[in-house]
């Protein structure tokens, strides 16, 4: 199977680190020309540092920006087109975790900001590539979710919430757009082994010794007893992205490890 990327121009959000950044090594080693965005200046110096070589230099764009402004969404279309002289072609909407917190402790900044942040980031991001896919009657929008988006977990209120608004966003937008050749589709990942993991599980533990403790037991929960590493959520999201996966449409596929109960 021949997965090939030139002349095909990627946005993928929040790629700085984890498995967005995983996506933009593998995107840029099948030749495509890619941009990644992040809040964090520091972060995405790093990330430039890893990815930037004399093979790629005319073919990846870092830029700073806070998903969470809408507002400000079209400029950063309006630089990636500056850079690379063509529209996105594939989209990849992918937001950092909100903190764990119990209902009772959520006020309305904790909701609005993770309704910016997680859900209508990527509604406003989709509609201003959707013009020009339409025009080309191509186009790819992959939304990373998370499992709890079906499975709620216990004071995780903030992301069950918007990730679950944001798969039906999803598979809404699928039905309307396919009939120009458009395929949207959304990931509902697992437990993988990235900083939002290693910090939730501090979160709630006491010491280095009961982190240990606490890691352990989410390790044992998962059927495979390890947890994934980003480059194993990679390789279905680059076929998803390709030509190969023209009639997959509308779907919501965890990546789990088999860790969640549901059969659907």
């Amino acid at each position: 199977m021949n997965l090939n990327f030139k002349e095909k121009t990627i946005l993928i959000t929040g790629g700085s680190k984890g498995i967005g950044f995983e996506l933009a090594n593998q995107f840029l080693k099948l030749d495509a020309n890619v941009c990644i965005c992040s809040r964090d200046k520091k972060n995405l110096q790093n990330a430039q540092k890893k990815l930037l070589n004399n093979n790629n230099r005319n073919r990846l764009l870092i830029l700073q920006h806070d998903i969470s402004k809408i507002k400000k969404q079209s400029l950063l279309i309006k630089n990636i087109k500056k850079k690379f002289k063509t529209n996105v072609d594939i989209l990849i909407n992918n937001s950092g975790g909100p903190a764990p917190k119990k209902i009772e402790k959520l006020d309305l900044y904790d909701w609005t900001k993770s309704i910016e942040t997680n859900l209508l980031s990527a509604i406003t991001l989709s509609n201003q590539v959707l013009k020009e896919m339409k025009k080309n009657r191509w186009g790819r929008i992959i939304n990373m979710t998370s499992t709890t988006a079906k499975e709620p977990a216990k004071n995780m209120a903030l992301s069950n919430v918007t990730r679950a608004a944001l798969t039906s966003f999803s598979k809404t937008l699928s039905m309307e757009i396919a009939d120009y050749g458009i395929t949207v589709n959304t990931i509902l990942t697992g437990g993988c082994l990235t900083d939002r993991l290693i910090s939730l599980v501090k979160n709630n533990s006491s010491d280095n010794k009961n982190f240990k403790h606490n890691l352990k037991q989410i390790i044992n929960q998962t059927p495979m007893k390890r947890i994934a590493e980003p480059n194993e959520f990679v390789k279905l999201i680059i076929f998803l992205a390709s030509n190969h996966s023209s009639y997959i449409n509308g779907t919501a596929i965890a990546i789990d490890g088999g860790t969640s109960k549901g059969i659907f």
